[in-house]
């Protein structure tokens, strides 16, 4: 009879923590017990066995959420001399656009903090690439970003201030380079 309640016990702890961990992968949260289970060990069977591990949410796959006419959004600040110190400035400001600890300071990617980022952020160097985007969806990726790997800007930036770090992030592309 003991035996069976230990058996029942475990295989109850193992059901639970299965719908715990698909609710997770599904974006909702389990209840605060739950959690709390995760990380502390439970006793079963007089013997100590560690929670299991519950995988984090997997956003490598995140893509832009940009409006259909993205493209079509014009640049209402003028490329000059002065508009593209200021974008460099923002994009280098961590309280402001911090473009530069994903892309680096010269769009190639911050090589330093890769190993710390979910995916390989867009080279903003790559000519070939930056010539195919119209400036509207430039600046629509940086106000929006994509959810859990590029932070919104739009939420540290004024609509000016996106529009001249659109007008630096142009001056980063560069031809590739002969590989002869």
């Amino acid at each position: 009879m003991l035996k069976s309640n230990k058996l029942l016990l475990l295989i109850s702890v193992m059901v639970a923590t299965s719908f715990a961990v698909t609710l997770i992968s599904f974006g909702q949260n389990p209840s605060s017990s739950t959690n709390k289970n995760q990380t502390e060990t439970r006793q079963l069977g007089g013997s100590q066995q560690p929670a299991p591990q519950t995988s984090q949410q997997d956003f490598s796959k995140n893509t832009w959420d940009l409006p259909a006419d993205a493209d079509k959004t014009k640049n209402p600040v003028a490329t000059t001399e002065e508009s593209v110190a200021k974008g460099k400035e923002l994009y280098l400001a961590k309280t402001k656009g911090n473009c530069v600890f994903c892309h680096g300071e010269t769009g190639a990617g911050n090589t330093e903090n890769l190993p710390k980022l979910r995916r390989k952020p867009a080279d903003l160097s790559n000519k070939e690439h930056l010539s195919v985007v119209t400036d509207g969806e430039i600046f629509w990726k940086i106000s929006k970003g994509i959810n859990g790997i590029m932070p919104a800007g739009e939420k540290r930036m004024t609509e000016e201030e996106r529009w001249h770090v659109v007008n630096f992030v142009r001056t980063l592309a560069k031809e590739p380079a002969n590989d002869e």
